[in-house]
């Protein structure tokens, strides 16, 4: 049993639900971006960085200063090799305005009953590690919130609009994940947080019905099946031609690749922090 980092966790060679997500565009989207030793892991948007932000003020606060610095300028050269050298070091560098955004949406949480009843209790940022076959990945995930006396899951997200949570839900696969996340640790129920970015930072609790839970669990196993077959043969392809009928330009025929994957000794188990 081992502690590990937000950073490390994202680095270790295991199947997350979001390689699955990712493998339902195609095997070679996935690929790319996981798997492929010459991809290039690109810096955190201004929202994935806020969003990290607020889960640790919310979830972790005493982690903040082990994980954030706070830099005043990045305009000039010394503040720019400043922001460098953070990064360097480990660090996520944030903006005075960013901690201020973060720390306002953290008090809204706070201050919203029902939510903070469901953030305050149970192991926070809880890593597992699930192992398979010899020869498969591992699967990994990463609870925001997992109450073992009550097998929830909860899973803190933040938005710029809480009014297309609903009508986005399956284009990011929330049924997908909020399934993989229950399966991990043998739970019965998982349950989203969602808050607005922008104020007055109105909060949203969506608790997953078992049907949609059913559905997302046949759409994690497809897609795992699919990616481990993928890997057993180092066979990566573009996502199949669209038929005739559709002219959707995001799915016209791409030629076949195959890549080598990169196979990892690893060991597994809960990475507990």
């Amino acid at each position: 049993m081992t502690s590990i980092s937000n950073k490390d966790y994202q680095a270790y060679p295991a199947v997350s639900s979001h390689w699955l997500i990712d493998l339902l565009v195609s095997p070679a989207h996935c690929y790319r971006r996981h798997l492929d030793p010459a991809r290039v892991i690109k810096s955190s948007s201004d929202a994935l960085r806020l969003g990290s932000l607020v889960h640790c003020l919310a979830l972790t606060p005493r982690q903040f200063e082990r994980e954030f610095r706070v830099l005043a300028d990045r305009r000039t050269k010394a503040g720019q090799a400043e922001w460098a050298w953070t990064v360097a070091q480990g660090w996520t560098p944030i903006k005075p305005g960013e901690l201020d955004k973060a720390r306002a949406i953290a008090a809204a949480l706070k201050a919203h009953k029902p939510a903070n009843r469901l953030l305050i209790f149970g192991k926070k940022e809880r890593t597992i590690i699930q192992p398979r076959p010899v020869g498969l990945l591992p699967l990994k995930a990463r609870l925001d919130v997992h109450c073992e006396a009550k097998r929830l899951i909860v899973e803190l997200k933040t938005t710029r609009d809480l009014g297309v949570i609903r009508a986005s839900m399956e284009r990011y696969r929330y049924p997908l994940s909020a399934a993989f996340y229950r399966d991990m640790v043998h739970g019965q129920a998982t349950v989203f947080v969602f808050v607005q970015t922008t104020p007055p930072h109105d909060i949203e609790i969506m608790d997953f019905p078992h049907s949609k839970l059913e559905e997302g669990r046949d759409q994690w196993k497809t897609a795992l099946r699919r990616f481990d077959d993928c890997w057993r043969r180092n066979d990566w392809p573009e996502a199949e031609p669209a038929p005739e009928v559709d002219d959707d330009p995001l799915m016209l025929p791409i030629p076949l690749f195959q890549r080598a994957g990169p196979r990892f000794d690893l060991s597994v188990g809960e990475l507990a922090l």
